[in-house]
């Protein structure tokens, strides 16, 4: 059987072209030992080439001159190409595999250019962000002047959400209770279904509650009791209203207008209703102008690597490795764009745009990027934790598949080899003792003397 003895450090990955190749001949090597053991113990004839083959290995090889060796094997005996499933056992295969899901890989010089190509879009979407937002705006607009539109705002006309009083009134009014947000669907909703509207405000530091059942005209708000009537209400009002210059509140921003806390519901205000009509901080240009740009970056690395994959392997399905790699490039993409995203808040509010700077956020992109930072964390805890069995699993790996004869012979002999330790140590102290001349209690209750030509069998032994 072939053996390395040599320095190992010259092997570049563990599992290679070359590292398949010596597994297969070290396998073929082993058959051929069983086969010779296995027509020794016969009382078969053995096959002299298979037993000069073994002889004649050579031993003390480095890695290389050993790849050397098998490779030049399998040229002249003319061996098929092998393969991983026909050297390992099932569970082998399996902690490869576990280990191979457990690597990183290193990037490519062209995913480097996919990802320089995804932040480069990314970055030029947020610099030019108010020109994106006036591009959708404008296709928007279409859309409010379609038929369909302007039905479903005469349907959803004289809804509680809807009321402008005193106190709830203004461009920004869709801000300033839950009935625009949609992170508040469920109130909302509850709002319609009993005609009733409902707003908190503050004065001289005490919470106020408004409840309002009717227009600032008198006449009575449309009511709908029944859930499914009162759903298809709301989501064609919120429809009507998202193609209007003021679109509709970020999730949870009208939250804002009811803190106690003065400053944090003027921010919230201001930041809505920005400096002109629909220039502010809303769910058109906070979410659905920056995710165009986010969901070019996706799609251009996504379609990257799925294309790799498919050319390597004939499926676009990525692998573990992969998929952690994908990761790694969409995070280093969108932090680029988050970067300046954030670059430009900044430089927003310190040149007088203060709570409207806000418009200028990317939420879209840092909260993903946010989300592929603590996967990629996951990931590298995950690779960080995964290494080489123990000897204790592999044995227990391995005793899985052993029948109830073999397991019981397995224990026997190791139950014998631990029996024959201590009684072995104790000839070798008493023999050494009858040569020193001295008798132990043992042998002089047996009548053996300390003269060592007659003490004891063994003795004849060593003589």
């Amino acid at each position: 059987m072939s053996t390395a003895v040599g320095d190992s450090s010259d092997r570049i990955s563990p599992v290679d072209d070359a590292y398949i190749v010596n597994l297969d001949a070290l396998a073929r090597d082993l058959d051929d030992i069983e086969a010779i053991a296995a027509s020794a113990l016969s009382n078969q004839p053995v096959d002299p080439a298979m037993t000069q083959s073994i002889a004649d290995t050579p031993i003390g090889l480095t890695y290389s001159e050993l790849t050397a060796r098998h490779q030049q094997r399998r040229e002249v005996d003319g061996w098929v190409e092998p393969e991983m499933a026909d050297i390992l056992d099932p569970i082998a295969l399996a902690h490869l595999e576990k280990w191979r899901a457990a690597q990183r890989l290193t990037w490519e010089p062209s995913d480097l250019v996919v990802v320089g190509l995804s932040g480069l879009i990314g970055a030029l979407g947020n610099l030019y962000n108010h020109h994106m937002d006036t591009a959708v705006l404008g296709g928007l607009s279409h859309l409010k002047n379609s038929d369909l539109l302007r039905r479903w705002e005469k349907e959803t006309a004289r809804l509680p959400i809807d009321y402008t009083g005193p106190k709830f009134g203004g461009p920004a009014h869709r801000v300033r209770s839950a009935g625009h947000d949609i992170g508040r669907f469920f109130t909302a909703l509850n709002q319609i279904r009993t005609g009733t509207f409902t707003g908190i405000w503050w004065e001289d530091g005490q919470r106020m509650v408004a409840e309002v059942t009717a227009t600032r005209s008198g006449l009575p708000f449309a009511q709908a009791p029944e859930p499914h009537i009162a759903i298809a209400l709301l989501l064609k009002h919120w429809a009507a209203d998202f193609v209007t210059p003021m679109n509709l509140p970020l999730p949870g921003w009208s939250f804002l207008c009811e803190m106690p806390i003065p400053a944090l519901r003027k921010f919230a205000n201001d930041a809505y209703a920005g400096t002109n009509s629909g220039d502010g901080l809303n769910l058109r240009s906070g979410i659905l102008t920056p995710g165009l740009g986010m969901l070019a970056s996706e799609v251009i690395i996504r379609t990257h690597l799925h294309l790799g994959a498919y050319r390597s392997t004939g499926s676009s399905r990525l692998p573990t490795p992969t998929a952690a790699k994908r990761t790694e490039m969409l995070l280093a993409a969108h932090a680029t764009a988050g970067a300046i995203s954030l670059s430009k808040t900044a430089a927003a509010a310190i040149t007088g745009e203060t709570a409207i700077a806000a418009r200028h956020l990317n939420v879209p992109v840092l909260m993903r990027t946010g989300q592929l930072a603590l996967k990629v964390r996951s990931d590298t805890a995950a690779r960080a934790e995964a290494g080489a069995p123990s000897w204790q699993q592999l044995l227990a790996d391995e005793a899985a598949t052993w029948t109830l004869p073999e397991a019981v012979t397995i224990a026997d002999l190791l139950a014998d080899e631990h029996q024959q330790q201590p009684s072995e140590q104790a000839n070798r102290r008493s023999l050494g003792d009858r040569r020193d001349g001295r008798v132990t209690e043992a042998d002089a209750a047996h009548g053996v003397s300390g003269d060592l030509p007659g003490c004891h069998p063994l003795c004849a032994i060593d003589d």
